[in-house]
């Protein structure tokens, strides 16, 4: 019933056969759809991509995520803004890339900001740190104090270059896809708690001038992230 997927945004290929597969009455509204390592096996894909499949569905209200049960077929093909929610998601990235473009571009310049940051631009991050605390329980404020944090500490790394490519990443996070995933990863208890500790660690290593540290705990928080967000 599935055809293997060969394309450079492999998420919304597998969009695609399912919403074709429901038009052909193949799947049908209530369904379930295959846990996401089979429907990895099926597609010939990576599980990071069918999350990301499953995530791009869910916004287009094809599908539903009835929480530890599975996700199940709700057929909303017939929506007056499913054409333009579908040409928007094709616009967008790779929420699992652009992790990967993170972990490159990130690491690199904390490590910088270690040995730059000025005691003003440290107590700008800081601040930032404090509202994540004290915004524990909302989600969108939380996320938004997030990625001023991460773009302050791009900031006050000093390279303009570096830090152009911070901003452009950073305003990738506000696509509906990556909002999705990570909604879902920072509801579950203890997620905001974790990464809070963990900004709190990349902090003291900046104020520490300790470049190598700084560098190893933005990279696991990084990829601490790209876990958390299969496992949810």
């Amino acid at each position: 019933m599935f055809n293997k997927v060969q394309t450079k945004k492999v998420y919304m290929k597998i969009v695609e056969q399912i919403r074709d597969l429901i038009k052909e009455g193949k799947l049908k509204p209530g369904d379930k759809l295959p846990p996401e390592q089979v429907l990895a096996e099926k597609f010939g894909t990576s599980r990071p991509s069918v999350r990301e499949a499953l995530s791009a569905l869910e916004i287009l209200g094809i599908t539903e995520s009835r929480g530890g049960k599975g996700n199940f077929i709700r057929n909303n093909l017939n929506s007056p803004l499913y054409e333009q929610k579908f040409k928007e998601l094709e616009e967008e990235e790779s929420p699992f890339e652009l992790l990967e473009a993170r972990k490159a571009v990130e690491t690199e310049i904390v490590g910088l900001t270690a040995k730059k940051a000025t005691k003003e631009e440290i107590a700008t991050i800081q601040g930032y740190l404090n509202k994540m605390k004290s915004t524990m329980s909302d989600i969108h404020k939380i996320m938004e104090f997030d990625r001023e944090f991460h773009i302050n500490i791009a900031k006050a790394a000093h390279n303009s270059l570096l830090f152009s490519m911070m901003t452009y990443l950073a305003d990738l996070l506000k696509e509906k896809l990556w909002i999705n995933l990570k909604e879902k990863s920072w509801s579950i208890p203890g997620r905001p708690q974790k990464y809070f500790e963990e900004h709190t660690e990349i902090l003291n290593a900046i104020k520490n001038k300790d470049s190598k540290g700084a560098r190893k705990r933005m990279y696991d928080h990084l990829a601490g992230v790209e876990k958390d967000l299969l496992r949810e």
